[in-house]
C-alpha cells in the first residue's frame, strides 16, 4: 500500500497505539465506558502486548495509524488480541494488510474475540474468512458487553483433509 509501511512495535509507540486504541473504539461503539486512561492503556500495551506477544504498526510519514498484536493464547491457540486503526484511516486496506500478515505468522489459523455489537468489525473480520464460533453475555469482560468469538483457518488445497 503506498504511503504506508509496516514495521514491528516498540515500547515508545505506546502512547501513540494507545490513543489509536481509545479513538478507534469510540468511534466503532458509541457510549462505551473506557476503564482505562491513555496511560493506563499505554502501560499495558508496552508492559504486556509488546512484551508477550508480536505487535506490528502501520504507519504513514512515521506516524502511527494503526496496529496489530498478535500470538498464541494458551485457551484458544493462535490468536489476535488487538486490530484497531485511527478511525481517520479505515478503508485504505490497512487493517487487511495487518490481518494478513498475523495469517501468515499462524499459517492462515486464527481466532480474535469482537464486541458484538460492533458492527464494523464483524464485517471486516466475515469479509475475510473468520465465522463465529462461540460467544459469551460479556458478564466476565473488561467492557461488560457480549462478545463474539470468531476464528479462520486455512482452506484445504484440492485433494487435502483438514
Amino acid at each position: 500500500m503506498a504511503g504506508v509501511a509496516l514495521r514491528d512495535a516498540v515500547a515508545g509507540d505506546a502512547a501513540a497505539l494507545a490513543r489509536i486504541y481509545l479513538a478507534a473504539r469510540q468511534a466503532a461503539l458509541p457510549g462505551l465506558v473506557e476503564r482505562f486512561d491513555p496511560t493506563q492503556v499505554a502501560g499495558w500495551l508496552a508492559g504486556h502486548l509488546m512484551a508477550h506477544h508480536a505487535v506490528r504498526v502501520a504507519e504513514a510519514d512515521a506516524v502511527p495509524v494503526g496496529y496489530i498484536g498478535h500470538g498464541t493464547d494458551d485457551r484458544h491457540g493462535p490468536m489476535v488480541f488487538h486490530l484497531y486503526l485511527d478511525p481517520a484511516w479505515h478503508r485504505r486496506g490497512i487493517g487487511t494488510l495487518l490481518l494478513a500478515e498475523a495469517l501468515a505468522a499462524h499459517a492462515g489459523s486464527l481466532s480474535l474475540f469482537c464486541i458484538a455489537r460492533n458492527a464494523g468489525a464483524r464485517s471486516f473480520y466475515e469479509t475475510h474468512g473468520f465465522r463465529i464460533i462461540g460467544g459469551s453475555d460479556g458478564a466476565d469482560t473488561e467492557e461488560a458487553e457480549p462478545d463474539l468469538l470468531y476464528a479462520v483457518a486455512p482452506t484445504p488445497k484440492h485433494g487435502e483433509t483438514q
